[in-house]
């Protein structure tokens, strides 16, 4: 019974110490944890958690703090930096970018404004330089309006990712723009994604409530620095046009 006893006692201290040597092992291999808290300038923390946890390890946490817009990262050393250049690359100011925009009126001959245009044409007010314009040249091509003619032109400056309401047109077309770009940079030139829209102001629903109809709603891609008309926009049962005509650049 001694000896038996004694055998028992044996193999808990056996056992008791292998649990310890496992345990031993098991902490040694934990490996030491490094904390970074990053302030973000541009992007919103929340936005780019998810994108940050698939590169964290076993060990590995990513918190935000949205009210201040800081993102706390902690994980093993080499993580952590390689997470740190990941945040530098993306976290940049967005660009500039330029848009030069031109609203032209196309009129048909049998326009009730054509006999304007022949006034226009006499009194020098009528914008001659439209007709040698290589894009107005492409139109008539393809359109059957006799008179273009410029009724406005403007510059929206827009940083990517966000967006712009612009009046165009004067109080006689009463037109509102937007233009949502995204920047593209492909291998040899710049390349914008935009979403845009062209309404008209036509009166009011209640007081204080604008009404508009839509004349113009895309989505579209244009090349940097290249003009491209970008919708056209019957008026008047088809006797005349609104053209619009967009070109985009960075600016630094």
């Amino acid at each position: 019974m001694k000896k038996f006893l004694t055998g028992i006692l044996v193999l808990c201290f056996l056992a008791g110490a292998s649990l310890n040597v496992y345990a031993s092992a098991g902490q040694a291999k934990k490996p030491e944890l490094k904390t970074e808290f990053v302030k973000l300038k541009y992007i919103k923390a929340r936005q780019v958690q998810s994108l940050l946890t698939g590169y964290q390890s076993m060990y590995g946490r990513i918190r935000t703090q949205d009210e201040l817009n800081i993102i706390t990262i902690q994980d093993t050393p080499e993580i952590v930096e390689m997470v740190l250049a990941l945040l530098k690359k993306i976290d940049v100011k967005p660009v500039d970018i330029l848009f030069t925009v031109d609203l032209i009126l196309g009129i048909g001959e049998s326009s009730k404004d054509a006999s304007n245009v022949s006034r226009f044409l006499k009194a020098k007010e009528y914008d001659k330089k439209i007709e040698s314009d290589p894009l107005i040249k492409e139109l008539k091509k393809v359109l059957s309006y006799k008179y273009y003619n410029k009724v406005g032109s403007s510059f929206l400056r827009v940083q990517d990712g966000g967006y712009s309401d612009h009046r165009i047109g004067g109080s006689d077309l009463d037109l509102e723009l937007r233009l949502v770009p995204r920047y593209v940079r492909e291998e040899k030139e710049d390349v914008f994604q935009l979403e845009l829209r062209l309404r008209q102001f036509t009166g009011y629903v209640h007081e204080g409530i604008k009404k508009y109809q839509t004349l113009i709603n895309t989505p579209l891609t244009i090349k940097g620095g290249e003009r491209t008309v970008v919708g056209v926009s019957k008026l008047d049962g088809g006797d005349k046009a609104l053209i619009l005509i967009l070109q985009g650049k960075i600016v630094k």
